[in-house]
């Protein structure tokens, strides 16, 4: 669990890590199905890792909800004189997907808060609509209870002393 702060608003995001190791197959499908942002991560020292986004990526559009937004990640920056994948694959296959794009390092935390502000603000347009909607309501809430209290509006108790519904 993370709590990032985008635009004012304070986002909560909850990670899943499934290594993409595929006896973690059946349970991730049902991660996307609640998912709102998903990261595709493969090792830049692995050629292999890459291949297998294209499966992972196709997983995500057969099982989370449309709405979903996708990053991929090539991790390892740290590791260059290692490199298998060159950049330019790394961001024509985001291209192609429709993704952000970035390169990273666990170890030395290059582009590690970029890449997680990306995906939550990503998430946040992606519903703002909803968001919106929510602010509205919310302050039609506050408005509501403020002339509740001006009004002396109360629970009908018979105590001496009365309580808002506020």
């Amino acid at each position: 669990m993370k709590t990032l702060e985008i635009d004012g608003i304070k986002v909560r995001i909850q990670i899943w890590d499934t290594a993409g190791q595929e006896r973690y197959q059946t349970i991730t499908k049902q991660y996307y199905r609640r998912a709102q942002g998903i990261f595709l991560v493969y090792d830049i020292t692995s050629e292999r890792s890459f291949q297998h986004i294209m499966k992972w990526a196709s997983d995500v559009d057969e099982y989370a909800p449309e709405k979903v937004q996708k990053v991929l990640i090539g991790n390892k920056s740290d590791e260059e004189h290692k490199r298998q994948v060159a950049t330019e694959q790394g961001n024509k296959l985001a291209k192609a997907y429709g993704m952000d794009f970035f390169e990273t390092s666990a170890f030395t935390n290059h582009n590690i808060t970029e890449s997680f502000t990306r995906l939550a603000e990503l998430v946040l347009q992606a519903n703002k609509k909803d968001l919106d909607l929510l602010r509205v309501s919310i302050n039609d809430q506050l408005d509501l209870a403020a002339l509740e209290e001006e009004a002396g509006v109360c629970d009908g108790s018979s105590n001496a002393q009365k309580t808002c519904w506020c």
